[in-house]
């Protein structure tokens, strides 16, 4: 039997064992986000396909919403969608200082959100991935704190080439500067701006085009798909620079249920 014989005969058998490809998410940690308070708490999914289920109020969207903060472009990220919010009411800032009730004061005046936190702690979001198929860890990390009491905290952006925790990596944080010189200590990609960062993981993960994390972000925090064409068609067929909008509509398929098309753009436009 040839090498290609033996490949065919695995392909076709189902009980042939296989590894599970690309990279996968392994472990989500979580310190001082959302009403996840003063300790590491974690989800343990070890790669596989997992339902995060929970009662209204339980912290699943928090959770979604810690993980698209890691991969997500700040100004892209629309927080709480997964639970049908249309406004922006929960942002970088509140997820910081732990919001988790609005209370009016005994004047009458509107409104004040209530939070666990003061600007003086600071929290983590942490997601460590393993590719099974070449052996390779890739964490990814973010660390949040106030230079200002009022605004957006500021933050730290981590890649390793290796599987870091938060007990480990990031507890006892007296001082930003200080934790930049133990995680250099660890990796080389520790930054102060998104660009380089996601530059970083994209590299690793084989991520070519930015418009599949535009997809994923859609994905993960559609409350419902009202039109599949639409949810489909723009994040991801983007317009040709050489082409006008219109003539690069003109050569889109529409796509219903049951049929799907692939736009005549060239592949690396449409991602068809």
């Amino acid at each position: 039997m040839t090498p290609g014989d033996a490949q065919q005969a695995d392909l076709l058998d189902l009980a042939a064992p296989r590894e599970p490809a690309g990279f996968r998410l392994q472990r989500l940690e979580v310190l001082n986000w959302g009403t996840f308070d003063q300790k590491v708490w974690h989800l343990e999914l070890g790669g596989e396909t997992s339902l995060l289920t929970g009662d209204i109020g339980s912290g699943k969207s928090t959770i979604v919403d810690a993980l698209t903060t890691l991969l997500i472009a700040p100004q892209r990220v629309a927080y709480n969608k997964a639970a049908g919010a249309e406004t922006r009411e929960r942002t970088v800032r509140s997820y910081f200082l732990g919001h988790y009730k609005a209370e009016r004061s005994e004047v009458g005046a509107g409104a004040r959100p209530v939070a666990l936190r003061d600007g003086h702690s600071y929290s983590v979001l942490l997601a460590h991935f393993f590719n099974e198929g070449y052996q390779q860890h890739v964490t990814l990390a973010q660390v949040f704190w106030m230079r200002e009491q009022e605004g957006q905290p500021a933050r730290v952006f981590v890649v390793a080439d290796q599987k870091l925790s938060i007990a480990e990596h990031f507890s006892a944080i007296s001082d930003i500067s200080e934790l930049r010189k133990r995680l250099k200590g660890v990796t080389k990609e520790v930054h102060d701006s998104f660009p380089p960062y996601v530059s970083a993981f994209r590299r690793r993960f084989g991520i070519q085009n930015d418009q599949a994390l535009d997809l994923f972000h859609q994905t993960v925090s559609m409350k419902s798909v009202g039109n599949l064409t639409d949810f489909v068609r723009q994040p991801c067929c983007s317009p040709s620079p050489s082409r006008s909008a219109s003539r690069t509509s003109s050569h889109t398929s529409m796509i219903s249920p049951g049929r799907m098309r692939r736009c005549s753009e060239p592949r690396n436009n449409c991602g068809a």
